[in-house]
């Protein structure tokens, strides 16, 4: 049996391939190698498609899930969850890059440290192709690290299955959408189960232009909602809600004016 299951949700419409496929070789190089690689890619395009299955024909611990109808990655992932067999359960999204000994250090941080329920790590970021910031987090956030952003970088992350499935594994509620990672990391503090980041930089984080175009006004009034849940089930609306209100302001401001402060990271 694998070790660990890894989790990837795959939506690619066009024929942009060359992301995927150095995700995807990232997670197969892994110096660690025990684990099965679940691809859920409802909704690709044909080549796309073929792409995955050439994949999986030359590695037998790629498995492609298709039911032809899950087309939000928390649905992809929550599938995923359901077929895997592994102990442990890793995130990896299909543009970014986990450099080869993150399984490794991952894996052997989480069996010496029972009292954890996951593990990310730092990370470089990736813009239009070159290397341009890191992110850097707490070594063990705690639930005052989450008010004013998230504290871990979601696609780093590995968690101890029975630790996920605690809470439900992902939300499929609309008003998660594109802050899905906040509210499955915020339930799981409110059940106890904390995390901590390794300080090495295991991964490479791809931002594109594209990636600030999803998030919508409609997206920001989500997470206001998500926000003032979660704060109230952990009891921190009191100091809260400013943080509550932040996403709603941010989203006033003027896109010349947000890309400023997130360069001297004033807002993240």
């Amino acid at each position: 049996m694998p070790q660990i299951s890894v989790l990837m949700g795959v939506l690619e419409k066009n024929n942009r391939t060359r992301d995927l496929k150095n995700s995807i070789n990232s997670i197969l190089g892994q110096t660690y190698s025990n684990f099965e690689f679940l691809i859920c890619d409802d909704g690709s395009s044909v080549s796309v498609q073929k792409m995955l299955e050439d994949f999986a024909s030359r590695d037998a611990r790629i498995r492609l899930l298709r039911t032809g109808n899950l087309y939000s990655l928390p649905k992809k992932l929550n599938y995923c969850l359901m077929h895997a067999n592994g102990t442990f359960i890793a995130r990896q999204d299909a543009d970014d890059i986990s450099l080869e000994q993150r399984f490794e250090k991952q894996i052997l941080f989480l069996e010496t440290n029972p009292q954890i329920a996951f593990v990310g790590c730092n990370a470089k970021v990736i813009c239009e192709g070159d290397f341009c910031d890191k992110r850097l987090f707490p070594e063990y956030p705690t639930k005052e690290d989450f008010l004013f952003k998230l504290p871990y970088l979601h696609p780093t992350l590995m968690f101890r299955k029975e630790s996920i499935k605690l809470v439900d594994g992902y939300s499929e509620s609309r008003y998660a959408v594109l802050c899905e990672d906040y509210d499955l990391l915020l339930r799981m503090y409110e059940k106890k189960c904390y995390g901590y980041n390794l300080q090495d930089e295991l991964f490479l984080y791809q931002i594109t232009k594209q990636d600030y175009k999803k998030r919508t006004y409609h997206h920001r009034i989500n997470e206001a909602i998500i926000r003032y849940c979660r704060f109230r089930d952990l009891h921190m609306l009191l100091k809260g809600w400013p943080y509550i209100l932040k996403p709603l302001i941010v989203g006033l401001l003027p896109h010349r004016l947000l890309n400023r402060l997130k360069k001297k990271k004033v807002l993240l």
